[in-house]
């Protein structure tokens, strides 16, 4: 049985990392206080993955935005996956080399993209991002932050999805994004029963409960929060030694050699 994930997002926007509501951004700090509030080098061993979405309104993708993910590489010892505004294979090309392990693609789902991009670096490599809402009790992906409706219906779009060379799916719930009232499985009568991807559920993650919740459906994979504030001081270490108690088939690390770990010469 494959082990389960907890995945942790950062969203980048222009320069600063920001907490997100239904998609609306609120500015917390920048790589700074990041690097003040969250120490990478002891969090990586209470979370399974790392997720850097830029996020920006106006330009995606900058320079400033590659710097920000070389250094927080540094101090990462899990998985990075690095998405937000890929357009082309080149772009892809240099976020692996600048220490991203896959890279996340929302509006630019195309085939021939993600067949280049999967020929080089292999399907594991290429995580397809889904935004969805819930509209009179009929569910829609969009793509563009958010702003663009898909055409497809959900089954038709999902359809497609499963047939790119892709390794994981992440779908989103919108409405629920940075409410913290819990995840919206309802998305997943869309998908077939089994499938070859890994699922990565998010949306609405506030506590430790709705990590359990998500992480004990066998149809899911791992679950992702972006919540930034939830999870300051030792909220990660108590929350994955939690749902360790709770017989969750996560990886297990020994918190107090962790705990011992002195990094000061870094």
């Amino acid at each position: 049985m494959l082990k389960k994930r907890v995945i942790f997002t950062l969203l980048y926007n222009d320069g600063f990392f920001a907490q997100s509501r239904n998609f609306n951004l609120q500015n917390v700090g920048d790589l700074e206080w990041l690097k003040k509030n969250y120490d990478f080098r002891k969090i990586s061993y209470y979370i399974d993955e790392l997720i850097i979405l830029d996020v920006s309104r106006k330009k995606k993708f900058s320079n400033q935005f590659v710097e920000s993910i070389k250094l927080i590489s540094k101090q990462c010892f899990i998985p990075i996956t690095v998405g937000g505004g890929i357009r082309n294979l080149k772009q892809a090309k240099t976020l692996f080399l600048n220490a991203c392990d896959k890279v996340c693609i929302n509006s630019n789902l195309e085939k021939k993209l993600i067949t280049q991009i999967a020929n080089i670096y292999g399907q594991q490599s290429i995580v397809a991002s889904l935004d969805f809402k819930k509209i009179k009790n009929n569910y829609y992906f969009f793509t563009s932050n958010g702003s663009i409706k898909k055409k497809e219906s959900c089954r038709n779009y999902l359809r497609k999805i499963l047939k790119l060379p892709v390794g994981e799916i992440v779908v989103n719930s919108i409405d629920r994004d940075g409410t913290g009232i819990g995840l919206d499985f309802g998305i997943l009568k869309f998908f077939p029963k089994k499938i070859d991807k890994s699922l990565i559920i998010s949306g609405g993650v506030g506590n430790f409960s709705h990590l359990y919740d998500g992480l004990k459906n066998n149809r899911i994979d791992a679950v992702n929060t972006a919540n930034l504030l939830n999870f300051l001081g030792d909220g990660l270490k108590k929350t994955r030694e939690m749902l360790i108690k709770k017989k969750l088939k996560l990886p297990t690390w020994n918190s107090k050699i962790i705990e011992n770990l002195n990094f000061s010469n870094q």
